[in-house]
């Protein structure tokens, strides 16, 4: 009697046990990339797919090849799946090349998956000339003030642009009509960064945008890089949870 009582005690501990541990399974997280080689004007676009809800928010690391760290970013999780698409693309003056590391940990749980970032030669103009641009075709801000900006990228070295001796010490700035309606089709994504630069290199060329003496001495336009700003300074990400 002793005996069926004591394997009884044995018995209904061990399910006990099982059951907590059960309970108290840390869930499991992995993440994943939708490409593993992205080139400049590219948008990054990773999943995170969990075994269960916990409530919690998932943190999202960004490494670069330096070994560098971002900050903790949260990322909600109310799906098993959920989807991260960034809105903005990889900038030459904001991301370096090379190979990035993205860390995810999830309710005691943690996964890693890699990218690398390539140069295909794409232009990509910053967003912040974008933001210049609507203000300028809204009207918000005169010709000069659109002019000073795209000066700046000139003279920082961002756009390189060919020299010319049609420079121009006037006070007033003129910039047709036909590239203010360009700018409203760049801005709506209907013509290319590469389509907008040219329009940028011929008002250039034709003085209508005063480059800074020895500055731009290629032959084309292009963007090139300046310096190494916080890796998701513009990853503004739009969550998108999926059912599974």
């Amino acid at each position: 009697m002793k005996i069926k009582t004591g394997f009884a005690i044995f018995m209904m501990f061990s399910m006990m046990i099982a059951s907590t541990s059960v309970v108290y399974a840390t869930p499991t997280v992995s993440i994943y990339t939708e490409k593993e080689i992205y080139s400049y004007g590219d948008f990054l676009s990773f999943t995170i797919q969990v075994s269960e809800i916990t409530g919690e928010s998932a943190i999202l690391y960004i490494i670069d090849e330096s070994g560098i760290k971002s900050s903790a970013i949260p990322i909600p999780v109310t799906e098993l799946k959920t989807e991260v698409p960034s809105p903005f693309p990889f900038e030459s003056n904001v991301y370096p090349l090379g190979l990035y590391t993205l860390e995810i940990q999830y309710s005691g749980g943690s996964s890693m998956t890699e990218f690398e970032l390539i140069d295909s030669g794409n232009i990509v103009i910053p967003l912040w000339i974008k933001e210049l641009a609507k203000y300028w075709h809204n009207g918000a801000i005169s010709n000069k003030e659109f002019a000073q900006g795209i000066g700046f990228l000139i003279k920082e070295g961002i756009i390189v642009v060919p020299e010319t001796q049609n420079q121009k010490t006037t006070d007033e700035v003129k910039i047709p009509e036909w590239f203010k309606a360009s700018t409203g089709w760049w801005i709506d994504k209907q013509i290319s960064d590469i389509e907008f630069a040219q329009g940028i290199g011929f008002l250039i060329k034709e003085g209508i945008i005063v480059v800074p003496q020895g500055q731009g001495t290629s032959g084309e336009v292009k963007i090139i890089d300046v310096e190494f700003k916080s890796f998701i300074k513009y990853l503004k990400v739009e969550i998108i949870t999926v059912k599974i």
